[in-house]
C-alpha cells in the first residue's frame, strides 16, 4: 500500500469519527435537554438500555481512533528520532487502549447494576 492511500485512509478515518462523535453528542444533548433532571438511578437505567450503551461504546472507540490518528499524524510529522517516536506512539495506543476498556467497564457495571 502506498503512503498516499495510507493518508488518504488515515484523513477519511478522522472525518467519519468526526461525524459520528457529532451525532453523538448533537442526539445525547438533545435527549438530556428535552428529558429534564435525571436521579441516579434513571441515569444508570439510561445508561445501560442497549442502544444507549452501544452507540456509547461507538462513542468512545471513535473518539479513541479519532484520537489515535490524530497523535499518530502529529508524531510522525514532528517527531524524528524513530524510536522516540514508536515510544510515544506504544504509550499512547496503552492509554487509549485502557481507556476503551474503562469505558466498556463503566457501561457493563451500570447494565448489571453494582457499583
Amino acid at each position: 500500500m502506498s503512503r498516499a492511500a495510507q493518508g488518504l485512509r488515515a484523513w477519511l478515518m478522522q472525518r467519519f469519527t468526526a461525524v459520528y462523535l457529532a451525532v453523538y453528542l448533537l442526539t445525547t444533548l438533545a435527549l438530556i435537554t428535552s428529558r429534564g433532571p435525571f436521579t441516579y438511578a434513571e441515569w444508570r437505567s439510561w445508561l445501560a438500555g442497549p442502544w444507549m450503551s452501544v452507540s456509547t461504546t461507538l462513542f468512545a472507540l471513535a473518539l479513541l481512533l479519532h484520537v489515535w490518528v490524530g497523535i499518530r499524524d502529529v508524531l510522525i510529522d514532528y517527531m524524528h528520532a524513530v524510536w522516540l517516536r514508536l515510544l510515544f506512539m506504544a504509550a499512547t495506543a496503552l492509554v487509549l487502549l485502557v481507556s476503551l476498556l474503562w469505558v466498556i467497564r463503566a457501561l457493563a457495571l451500570a447494565a448489571v447494576g453494582t457499583g
